[in-house]
């Protein structure tokens, strides 16, 4: 039986060692520069990584390596890499998306356009800024201490884990534009763009650091499983949620047009009439009350919502049998367990 409070009292811990360390590299960072403007670049970079987030990330990549090795200061420092590519994927994501909110602040360039009272330019500084942040994010990991070797597979594992994501975003572009559009599709698009980087990368990341090589492949079924279950969740709340604990408009994913498990589902099992609604839901880029809440209502009736439930089951399941495949420190498995569950049943 897994101690629930004491998992949790874990992460917070984790969390404060994680942002402590994200502080000491910012302030690294302030200081080798006196450049006033680049520096207020940096500040609004820090102040936009440490506004909110779960460190979900960087306490998968400790607690995969925890698996094999006690947890030590190069392990924190470590992960403060993939927070980092966080905040450069996230920046860079809000403009494409054209998106005001992050985690219930100012998204990265409208906390710019603040400042600066100009859209455009504040569009190219937090592009500049993303740039600036992904070279933090290598930095951190390969001045962290371990061994040139385990290093080396570690930050290569890295570098694919933004090759990939950068590919799903490209797919996620395009799917938006694409009228057929597959459950197979989305899942490989959910597996680049979000399973890569928020499960499956961290945990390769933290076991190549280790130097424990035996169990990658576990560990890699294991993230994709466990990443797509959590963005499908993800696309749950996206329309489900509640904005106030999620931060983000309730009809975000729906203005940008996503074709979500929810969408693609419910329009398969959809009457003509339906289908024609739903086309013009997605395409609106501004739906009222009324046509956000009758289209929830044909995703609940054609099974869809339900559907999506399930293949959030099935993914959690598979994941959780590949874990339970590794040999290591039973609390850091049961510790990742925790995360999973965490990660499936959040609010936010």
């Amino acid at each position: 039986m897994i101690n629930i409070e004491y998992y949790k009292k874990r992460l917070e811990n984790l969390r404060n060692s994680i942002n402590d360390e994200l502080e000491k590299y910012f302030s690294m960072k302030l200081g080798e520069c006196n450049d006033d403007e680049i520096n207020g670049v940096i500040r609004e970079l820090e102040t936009f990584t440490l506004n909110g987030g779960k460190r979900l990330r960087p306490i998968l990549m400790i607690t995969s390596y925890n698996i094999f090795k006690d947890v030590d200061e190069k392990i924190i420092r470590a992960s403060t890499s993939i927070e980092m590519a966080q905040s450069f994927l996230l920046i860079h994501d809000d403009i494409m998306d054209n998106s005001d909110l992050r985690r219930g602040k100012p998204s990265f360039h409208k906390a710019i356009e603040q400042s600066v009272n100009d859209k455009k330019i504040a569009e190219n500084v937090a592009i500049s800024a993303g740039d600036l942040i992904d070279t933090f994010s290598h930095e951190a990991l390969l001045k962290s201490g371990f061994d040139i070797d385990n290093l080396l597979k570690a930050d290569y594992e890295f570098s694919k884990v933004i090759e990939d994501t950068g590919k799903g975003q490209i797919l996620d572009i395009y799917s938006s534009i694409n009228d057929n559009y597959s459950e197979e599709k989305l899942f490989r698009l959910h597996y680049l763009k979000t399973a890569r980087y928020t499960v499956e990368g961290p945990v390769l990341i933290g076991a190549y650091l280790s130097g424990e090589n035996q169990y990658i492949e576990n560990l890699r079924a294991f993230g994709y499983n466990a990443g797509v279950a959590f963005q499908l969740y993800d696309d749950v709340l996206g329309i489900f949620g509640d904005e106030n604990k999620t931060g983000k408009s309730i009809k975000s994913d729906v203005n940008e047009g996503k074709k979500t498990l929810l969408i693609i589902k419910a329009y398969e099992n959809s009457s003509n009439d339906d289908r024609k609604f739903i086309d013009r839901a997605i395409k609106n880029g501004n739906i009222n009350d009324d046509d956000f809440n009758r289209l929830k209502e044909i995703i609940k009736s054609t099974g869809s919502y339900d559907y999506s439930m399930k293949k959030i089951n099935e993914l959690t399941v598979n994941a959780k049998k590949e874990l339970r495949k590794i040999k290591g420190n039973k609390e850091a498995i049961d510790m990742i367990d925790f995360l999973l569950d965490y990660m499936i049943k959040r609010e936010n």
